[in-house]
């Protein structure tokens, strides 16, 4: 897409608009969804919502993208591509909301309930591309294998997994990424492949519980606060991290 085709498509969305709000759905309650919230004057009660109306880290990461997007044309003289387009959106929307709360609070206003998926799956793309398309993954992987031994390899690579299963939600898209490396790992340190990928298993399931993609979209079906229940699923990952550990170390596989 050119410049002159990205600036027709802008002004083509702005001038015909819809002056007059139409509902979404024809069930009420959906079309109170498209009202949005009312305006945010509450005053922020917890770190988390403070740190989410402060402008600072918007403008860090704001930085970040733009020293990307200057890579990316002036240093590798790239052209436009769907990966530095999102950045670019990215960059002008943080920039022109100042904090991640008035941009979070609009986007909830114009997608519903889904919008956290719209968000996450970007940046979800993002880090999954880093680990995938860089040596970030395997050094890690490696750097376990040197220090461990048939019988501390599985906590580790378990550990080194639920890291990875924060960043990459898809089980089939972090084996693709970490599976390879695992089996080669688990070669170099001695134990069976099979227990490198139990092993990887554990940790995998460990950003299940922990990991915010799916409570954002049952909390934004239910219009719940996920905050109110993440405590729940970190009880229940620490008591499967634990038994999983103990047993695909000990048990014969």
């Amino acid at each position: 897409m050119n410049v002159p085709a990205f600036t027709a498509v802008i002004f083509a969305g702005w001038r015909w608009m819809p002056t007059v709000v139409r509902p979404i759905s024809a069930y009420p309650e959906s079309a109170k969804l498209a009202e949005g919230e009312p305006p945010d004057t509450a005053v922020p009660a917890t770190w988390s919502e403070r740190l989410e109306r402060n402008r600072w880290p918007t403008l860090i990461l704001c930085a970040a993208l733009a020293a990307w997007l200057w890579r990316h044309f002036a240093i590798n003289r790239s052209s436009l591509d769907l990966n530095s387009m999102i950045t670019t959106l990215f960059l002008m929307t943080f920039l022109l909301h100042g904090n991640v709360r008035s941009f979070t609070r609009a986007i909830e206003k114009a997608a519903g309930a889904v919008w956290p998926v719209i968000v996450l799956y970007h940046l979800y793309a993002g880090l999954a591309g880093l680990i995938q398309f860089t040596d970030v993954g395997e050094r890690i992987a490696w750097v376990a294998a040197s220090v461990s031994n048939r019988y501390t390899y599985p906590a580790l690579t378990s550990a080194i997994s639920a890291v990875f299963a924060f960043f990459i939600p898809s089980s089939g898209g972090q084996w693709a990424i970490q599976g390879y490396v695992t089996a080669k790992s688990a070669a170099a340190v001695g134990v069976s492949f099979e227990r490198g990928l139990l092993a990887l298993s554990v940790g995998d399931h460990m950003g299940n519980f922990i990991a915010p993609f799916w409570y954002v979209i049952t909390a934004g079906i239910a219009r719940l606060d996920f905050r109110a229940f993440f405590g729940y699923g970190i009880v229940f990952g620490v008591i499967w991290f634990l038994v999983g550990i103990v047993v695909f170390t000990f048990a014969p596989c």
